[in-house]
C-alpha cells in the first residue's frame, strides 16, 4: 500500500471499527510490538499481504458484499511474478493457433475453410478480365476461370495455385485469381497437412502377379503416386533377381554407402544411334541413417556406338558421395558415360559408369539396372535429368518447394511414399542377412 494513501486512511477510520477480541500466538507481531493495522506506524513497517488492486479502489466507498467490482479475475497466464501483477495482454498469444475457434479473425478463416464449390461464370459473361478489366483476345489474353471464386481473368491474374477447402474434393493445387490467392495463402500450411497427396495413404501397394502394374513398369509415371510404385517394384524386383544370382548385384559395400538412390525406369531403342526417355525419383540418406522424401525426375538422353535393338530398363543409381546428392538437387543436370547392354527376353544385365554435372555440383555416379527386350552393344552414353517440378508441386501441394528442400532433409517423410521405404528396408536388410 502506497504512504500516499495514509492520509486518505486516518480521515476515513472513522467509518471502520477495530475490535481485537482475537489472540493468536501463531500469528506474531513483527518487531515484537503491537499495533493497530490502521495505525500508520504499523503501515510504515510493511504489509504481511500484497492486494492485486489499488489502494485508492479498496479505500473509495467502501466495501458491500453486493458490489460485484472485485470479483475474482480469472486469469489466462502465469501468476503474479513477485510483488508486480503484471498486465493480462502480456499472457496473450501474440499468433494463435489458426484452427481454434478463440483465434484471431477466425471467422474470416472459418469462410474460407468451409466455402463451397462455385458454379463457373460462362465465358460468354465477361470479354474483359475481372479484375484489371483488360479485354480478351485469342492469342495474347485467353480466359482462365478462378477455381476457388468462378470468375474469370486473365493469364497475367490468375497466376497462382493454391490447395482448395475440403469440400472441393481436389488434392492438386489449382489456379486461382490474385484476390483469391490472398485468402486462400495463410491456410495453405493447414491444407498441406491434411489434404495434400503426400499425406494420404498408398492406395496401390500390390506388387504381385495379381496386379497388372507389377509386371511391367512403364516407362513414364504421370504423378508421384505412379512413380513410387515404380520405385517400389523395381526394388522389390531387384531383390529377387540379387537373389538368384548374388554375383550380378549390386556390392553390398556399395549400397551400404550410398548417400543416395535414383530410381528410373527408361525405354531404350535404336540402331547405331539409340534414344531414351523415362521417369522416376530420387531420394537421398539423412545424417541419422533414414531416408529423404522423393523428388520425381524426368531423363531423356542419346547414346551412340555399336548397338541395336530396343528395351526396357528399371535403373538403380547409385549417389556414394554427397557432391552426387546435390547434382540430383539441381533443377537440370548432364551425364556422360560409356555402358555396355546386353538384353534377351525378359531379364538383361546393364553396368555404367557415368559423370554428371550441374548448378550445383558434380559427383561420380554407378548404374545397376534390370532390362527386358532385345538389345546388345556398347555405346557412349549422354543424358538430361531435370526435376519435374510441376510433379513435385502436386505431390506435395507447396509451390516453393524445390529439390534441395525435399533432399535434404526439411521436408518430412510423406505417407504416401511408405511402400518405398517398406522396400529400401527389405533391400537393406537382405545384405545384412
Amino acid at each position: 500500500m502506497p504512504y500516499s494513501s495514509i492520509s486518505n486512511l486516518d480521515n476515513k477510520k472513522s467509518k471502520f471499527k477495530y475490535i481485537d477480541d482475537f489472540n493468536d500466538t501463531a500469528w506474531p507481531v513483527p518487531g515484537s510490538q503491537s499495533a493497530s493495522p490502521s495505525s500508520p506506524s504499523s503501515l510504515k513497517q510493511g504489509n504481511l499481504y500484497n492486494f492485486p488492486f489499488e489502494a485508492e479502489d479498496l479505500l473509495d466507498g467502501g466495501y458491500e458484499s453486493s458490489d460485484d467490482r472485485y470479483k475474482t479475475v480469472q486469469r489466462n497466464g502465469p501468476p503474479e511474478n513477485g510483488d508486480a501483477v503484471l498486465h493480462s495482454s502480456v499472457y496473450i498469444p501474440s499468433a494463435p493457433p489458426l484452427l481454434e475457434a478463440t483465434a484471431f479473425n477466425y471467422s474470416a478463416y472459418k469462410d474460407v475453410l468451409e466455402a463451397e464449390p462455385p458454379e463457373w461464370l460462362p465465358d460468354s459473361s465477361s470479354t474483359v478480365c475481372m479484375q484489371c478489366n483488360a479485354p480478351f483476345t485469342a492469342l495474347t489474353r485467353g480466359r482462365h476461370h478462378c477455381r476457388f471464386c468462378g470468375g474469370i481473368f486473365c493469364r497475367a491474374c490468375s497466376k497462382g495455385r493454391c490447395l482448395l477447402p475440403v469440400k472441393f474434393r481436389e488434392r492438386d493445387p489449382q489456379r486461382v485469381c490474385d484476390t483469391c490467392y490472398d485468402r486462400l495463402d495463410p491456410l495453405q500450411g493447414v491444407l498441406i497437412n491434411t489434404i495434400s497427396n503426400a499425406v494420404q495413404v498408398a492406395k496401390h501397394d500390390v506388387m504381385d502377379w495379381t496386379s497388372m502394374r507389377g509386371w511391367l513398369n512403364l516407362p513414364v509415371g504421370f504423378s508421384m503416386e505412379q512413380e513410387i510404385y515404380k520405385s517400389a517394384n523395381t526394388l522389390r524386383n531387384y531383390c529377387q533377381v540379387a537373389r538368384l544370382n548374388p554375383e550380378k548385384s549390386i556390392p553390398a559395400a556399395i549400397l551400404e554407402g550410398a548417400k543416395g538412390l535414383a530410381i528410373l525406369t527408361v525405354a531404350k531403342g535404336g540402331v547405331v544411334l539409340a534414344y531414351k526417355l523415362g521417369t522416376g525419383l530420387v531420394i537421398a540418406r539423412r545424417a541419422d541413417g533414414s531416408w529423404s522424401a522423393p523428388s520425381a525426375l524426368l531423363s531423356v538422353g542419346l547414346g551412340w556406338g555399336a548397338q541395336v535393338g530396343g528395351e526396357l530398363m528399371d535403373f538403380i543409381i547409385v549417389l556414394h558421395d554427397s557432391k552426387a546428392v546435390k547434382t540430383f538437387c539441381s533443377r537440370m543436370h548432364f551425364s556422360l558415360g560409356a555402358g555396355c547392354s546386353a538384353a534377351a527376353g525378359p531379364v538383361g544385365r546393364v553396368f555404367e559408369a557415368d559423370m554428371r554435372a550441374g548448378e550445383r555440383g558434380s559427383g561420380m555416379c554407378y548404374t545397376y539396372s534390370c532390362s527386358k527386350g532385345a538389345f546388345v552393344g556398347v555405346s557412349l552414353e549422354g543424358n538430361i535429368v531435370s526435376t519435374r517440378m510441376d510433379t513435385n508441386l502436386c505431390f506435395y501441394g507447396d509451390p516453393y518447394l524445390t529439390a534441395a528442400d525435399i533432399l535434404l532433409g526439411i521436408v518430412d517423410r510423406p505417407k504416401a511414399a511408405e511402400p518405398l521405404y517398406a522396400a529400401l528396408q527389405d533391400l537393406y536388410a537382405s545384405f545384412r542377412c
